[in-house]
């Protein structure tokens, strides 16, 4: 019995649908285009972002409250509010470093990193302060003062040891890209004795010795 070629015909188109959409299905997407690495930093624009994240702590830490030891519990909540403040600007200023990356001079992965230890050891020893003021007993006039002395000491260590100064200046590249830098020059006026507001520890006649 012989068949008809006539019913062969919807078969036919039915496999070839079948094929086409297979192929449809199995086909991979189109690639993304390559992504362009960013430019490294000149070793100008390293410096000056590494010296404009830390300004705003600068800035922070040379505004201390006043000493009002008539007042402990007032003055102890002024001096953990701007503890406080001055950990979030070390925080924001670590953040931006640690965005600049490597600095681009040789061993610049080592200069990068000591510069976040910096910032790290400073972080530390704000948040010892605070601890400090928060446990002293305002009771106690001795302590209370003591623990402020001990914020001022912080503070003053930040800006006579020039920690950052000193770590970025170790290779000639950046110490040059630092002496012409505008927020590193504004770092260095805020650090210098003659314009740094005036962070005095209570006199003897307020924090008696015993």
């Amino acid at each position: 019995m012989g068949s008809r070629p006539g019913r062969s015909v919807p078969v036919l188109l039915v496999i070839a649908a079948a094929t086409l959409l297979a192929g449809c299905g199995g086909s991979s997407p189109p690639a993304p285009p390559p992504v362009t690495p960013a430019p490294s930093p000149t070793p100008e624009v390293w410096t000056e972002s590494v010296c404009a994240a830390l300004v705003p702590v600068v800035a922070r830490l040379t505004a201390a409250p006043g000493f009002d030891l008539g007042a402990p519990e007032a003055t102890r909540q002024a001096y953990l509010t701007y503890l406080d403040e001055g950990l979030a600007a070390t925080d924001r200023a670590r953040a931006e470093v640690a965005a600049a990356g490597s600095a681009p001079v040789p061993d610049g992965d080592v200069i990068a990193e000591q510069v976040r230890g910096d910032l790290a050891d400073l972080r530390t020893d704000l948040a010892e302060a605070r601890d400090q003021v928060q446990r002293t007993d305002t009771g106690s006039t001795v302590a209370f003062g003591r623990a402020l002395v001990g914020v001022t000491r912080v503070v003053a260590a930040l800006l006579n040891g020039a920690e950052v100064a000193a770590t970025i200046n170790r290779d000639p590249t950046l110490g040059a890209a630092y002496e012409s830098s505008p927020s590193c020059a504004q770092l260095q006026r805020s650090g210098s004795p003659a314009t740094a507001p005036p962070i005095a520890p209570p006199s003897p006649a307020a924090v008696p010795t015993r």
